[in-house]
């Protein structure tokens, strides 16, 4: 195998003259004049990414995936969910509310302009202005909730240096700064989402050098990136499978250097048929099963009382021993393990729990009200491996509850999500969340606070909106789980969505592929994987 030093020379040869070329139109444009064919790029599999390239505008994992890597913040997670900085030379909490940032001199984008503080402060304040899918991240900031054109609580205070001003206590924060919703854009991008959402030009450690729609994404290293997270290969090439089955079968033949989705039909099997190659172990993610406000048979007292009854229908523990195979672990509440650990449950976390006499109680108090009409549907997409639990779900709900229920397959990962999005989703559909950042608000407020733009169920609660803002100001994490097991509490009473189970990270490396540990996400560090 060619070496990795001499491959990256060759990156590097061809990123610059790419760079220099694309100064303006950005690298992405450019992609006919970068020759990947000589470089040994790691392949790995993925899905279509479902909205463009833009870091605030992005909640899908496999847009988010790419963003990690195209683009970098003030500060970086580690493998363990630990800040440290990026671009940031440093940045020092003045007071509770308080924070001055310094950017790294050498801190540039792709196309060689300098990263400055500027690029930073417009970014935010577009992200909020336009109302972007990932603008409720920036909540804790003076101004977000004022509805002008700039937040009051950014200003830059040199070339270099900004202070960031919080309208009150937020912990976390700094971690919360090593999430993509706060990477910088260059200034002059602003007025060109459009453009710079296929064609970004970035500050991360690679560059996206390619985007073949429905077939592939290739990145090879970004010579300018002085950051911590060095890349370690040639480049990176996501091929996107029309099935997790078809991504297997090419791993095992040698031809898929990693597989990070493991399919329904090898759950029991994997870990024995691929031994050291496998991986498998817990991570912040969340499958649940989201009910629409809106929706017809689930509005006011009746529709909480079948929200509760669905849950209770649910056989979790079955399931993950049956079709699972202990791959996943049943919820108990609304947050996943972070840091290898479940944070303390809701008080009623019964409601989570298999109690078919209980659901069939509620059911029938829910039929004196309103009765129910038509079927009880479920979305998800056929791309991924998800028929096999949906229709399973589906048939512990009918045969517990005595209603119609039923999987509705839509073809991609994309198509879902964009009729979820759309607010055509008529039924209810699967919803998986990945962790912004280690904390238990990174699962509460982005799914359920009502000024959150991915909020997707429609639930809005000033008591609940209320209890995050107190379990952010708290002095202490004890005290701040106090506040966030209360906001949970009001979650399983209404049950916007019904939580079903906590993934683990399952995937395989390639026999030539040195294991890249995996992060606190269920996601390997990409920059790290290299052949041995």
């Amino acid at each position: 195998m060619r070496s990795v030093r001499s491959g990256l020379s060759v990156v590097l040869a061809l990123a610059v003259t790419c760079v220099g070329a694309a100064a303006v139109t950005g690298c992405a444009d450019e992609s006919a004049h970068v020759d990947t064919s000589g470089l040994d790029l790691i392949t790995t599999d993925i899905s279509e990414p479902q909205n463009s390239l833009i870091p605030a505008d992005s909640n899908d994992v496999p847009g988010q995936t790419i963003i990690n890597l195209v683009y970098s913040g003030l500060m970086y997670l580690d493998k363990d969910g630990n800040p440290h900085y990026d671009m940031a030379e440093s940045v020092t909490q003045v007071n509770d509310t308080t924070y001055d940032v310094v950017i790294r001199d050498d801190a540039v984008f792709s196309d060689g302009s300098e990263v400055d503080a500027r690029d930073f402060v417009d970014t935010w304040n577009t992200a909020v202005r336009q109302s972007l899918l990932s603008a409720y991240n920036f909540e804790p900031i003076l101004g977000f909730h004022e509805g002008q054109q700039t937040m009051r609580g950014l200003s830059v205070t040199g070339k270099k240096s900004f202070r960031i001003e919080l309208s009150r206590p937020t912990a976390g924060f700094l971690e919360r700064l090593g999430y993509s919703v706060f990477f910088p854009m260059r200034s002059e991008d602003q007025n060109q989402l459009t453009e710079r959402g296929t064609d970004p030009i970035g500050n991360g450690p690679y560059m996206l050098v390619s985007w073949e729609r429905e077939e592939a994404l290739t990145i090879v290293p970004n010579p300018r990136y002085e950051g911590p997270r060095t890349p370690q290969n040639e480049g990176i090439k996501f091929v996107i499978y029309p099935s997790e089955d078809h991504a297997y079968k090419d791993l095992v033949a040698g031809n898929l250097d990693v597989l990070v989705q493991i399919p329904d039909s090898k759950l029991a099997t994997f870990e024995d048929e691929l031994g050291s190659q496998a991986v498998s172990k817990p991570v912040g993610s969340m499958m649940e099963i989201t009910i629409p406000a809106n929706a017809s048979n689930f509005r006011g007292e009746a529709g909480r009382l079948r929200r509760r009854a669905l849950s209770m229908a649910v056989d979790r523990e079955k399931l993950a021993r049956e079709v699972f195979y202990d791959t996943v672990i049943p919820a108990n509440g609304f947050v996943a393990p972070l840091h290898g650990t479940m944070p303390p449950a809701p008080t009623d976390a019964e409601a989570l729990t298999y109690q078919p006499e209980k659901a069939r109680e509620l059911w029938e108090k829910a039929e004196k009200m309103d009765p129910f009409e038509g079927t009880f549907s479920i979305a998800y997409n056929l791309d991924g491996s998800h028929q096999k639990w949906v229709e399973a779900v589906a048939q512990q709900m009918t045969d517990t509850l005595g209603v119609p229920c039923e999987g509705r397959p839509l073809e991609t990962f994309k198509d879902m999500r964009q009729e979820v999005t759309a607010r055509h989703i008529t039924g209810a559909f699967r919803t998986v969340w990945q962790a912004e950042y280690p904390d238990e608000s990174s699962f509460l407020a982005p799914l359920f606070a009502s000024y959150s733009a991915a909020n997707e169920s429609g639930f809005s609660n000033g008591e609940f909106d209320d209890l995050l803002k107190k379990a952010g100001k708290a002095a202490t994490k004890a005290e701040a789980h106090e506040y966030y097991a209360q906001a949970q509490d009001l979650l399983v009473d209404a049950m916007p969505a019904i939580p079903l189970w906590t993934s683990k990270a399952l995937g395989a490396y390639g026999k030539d592929i040195a294991p890249a540990s995996y992060t606190w996400k269920p996601t390997p560090n990409y920059y790290l994987i290299h052949r041995t």
